[in-house]
């Protein structure tokens, strides 16, 4: 089954507001790798995300959250949202990237376990339990990392933390299921600021409830 523009998930209206590559060049078409790329916007406007991702060509498939999904790039097409540093294409291997328009929590600097607000989960959760029915994208982490972040001894904000470790020494793009931007290896210092002590055992958990409604 081919996917292109959705126009519904769930009880979710899906708004089409394209972002295309730049000069309008052709899409690069998008594999089945069976990997999922969760970011945070670091803000809490759908619009404002869309408008900064947009100006940079910075095309994730999905943008969520105020009870909205705006779909930005065809499914059928690679999204745009990771930077390339060969030899990592990572853009070439997230078959789904999705931008939750929510902040990372943190105390004095340090990432604290969190769950987006429900305005953002809800719709977050709606695409993942879709792409688990219709792309077969597993509801998992790609390694038994701990959702609090303590396996990364204070480095979760550096650029060559321990997880993109991992990841660039063979785990990348072996690892099927959801990877937080934090972990996909090869991106710079100043692009790692998501998702943080994201809590995605229990989103896997509530999205598995969706899949017969989806």
């Amino acid at each position: 089954m081919s996917f292109d523009w959705l126009t519904k998930i769930g009880k979710f209206n899906v708004e089409k507001k394209e972002i295309r590559r730049p000069g309008g060049k052709p899409y690069y078409l998008s594999s089945s790798t069976l990997i999922g790329v969760l970011h945070t916007t670091e803000g809490n406007s759908v619009d404002g995300a869309w408008k900064t991702l947009s100006k940079d060509f910075s095309a994730p498939h999905f943008i969520t959250g105020e009870n909205r999904i705006v779909q930005c790039r065809p499914l059928t097409a690679q999204g745009g949202a990771l930077k390339t540093n060969p030899p990592f294409f990572p853009n070439a291997q997230a078959q789904i990237q999705i931008e939750m328009s929510c902040i990372t929590k943190m105390v004095k600097g340090v990432p604290v376990l969190w769950l987006p607000v429900p305005n953002v989960l809800e719709p977050t959760l709606a695409v993942m339990a879709w792409c688990k029915k219709n792309l077969n994208i597993p509801l998992q982490k790609p390694a038994n990392w701990p959702d609090d972040g303590v396996d990364l001894k204070g480095t979760i904000w550096a650029a060559n933390n321990k997880r993109r470790k991992e990841a660039a020494a063979g785990l990348w793009p072996v690892g099927k299921g959801w990877w937080m931007h934090l972990e996909v290896p090869a991106q710079q210092k100043t692009w790692h600021y998501d998702c943080g002590a994201l809590q995605r055992t229990e989103m896997f958990r509530q999205a598995e409830l969706l899949l017969d409604t989806i």
